[in-house]
């Protein structure tokens, strides 16, 4: 079975367990690492048969998408760049691949880590992360649709800054 067949519950937890391992066998020791976080999937939902989440890890967090079986977002090859429309607006992803997760597609927001003082606080920038990326670019303006200028995509800085919820 592939993580494509799987509930989002199920993609969720692979996730996790496949970046514990990243985290167990190639970062353990790296000065990178913020000792006060852990690995956690925060979010993870379906969004037009793709699933949708945050990847906290104590070196990095990231928008991360794998694709269901109909998608349009198969990510290209580990490494390739490509804009994967959201809700929000397009946002530039990575393609990478792991063991028990396939291909996916990853959008770095945060790296490295050091700026969070805890668990609690990265898992609340994710829930925040992910609720601005699911709220419709129209909806999240607060002028006028005729008013605001046309929007051609999300930037990582702009994503992180909320820069689509605003002129």
């Amino acid at each position: 079975m592939t993580p494509l067949d799987l509930e989002p519950e199920d993609i969720a937890r692979r996730l996790a367990a496949a970046f514990q391992r990243v985290h167990a066998e190639r970062m353990s020791g790296l000065p990178i690492l913020n000792p006060n976080l852990s690995v956690q999937v925060v979010g993870g939902r379906m969004l037009d048969g793709d699933w949708i989440g945050v990847l906290i890890t104590p070196w990095c967090m990231n928008l991360v998408l794998v694709p269901g079986p109909e998608s349009a977002n198969h990510p290209g090859s580990v490494g390739v760049k490509q804009r994967v429309a959201l809700p929000a607006g397009e946002v530039e992803t990575i393609g990478s691949e792991e063991a028990d997760i396939g291909p996916f597609a990853a959008c770095s927001l945060y790296s490295p880590m050091g700026g969070f003082a805890d668990q609690g606080s990265a898992v609340a920038a994710a829930e925040e992360i992910l609720s601005a990326v699911f709220t419709p670019a129209q909806q999240a303006s607060d002028a006028p649709a005729a008013a605001a200028p046309a929007k051609v995509g999300v930037s990582r800085r702009g994503l992180l800054r909320g820069a689509f919820l605003r002129d």
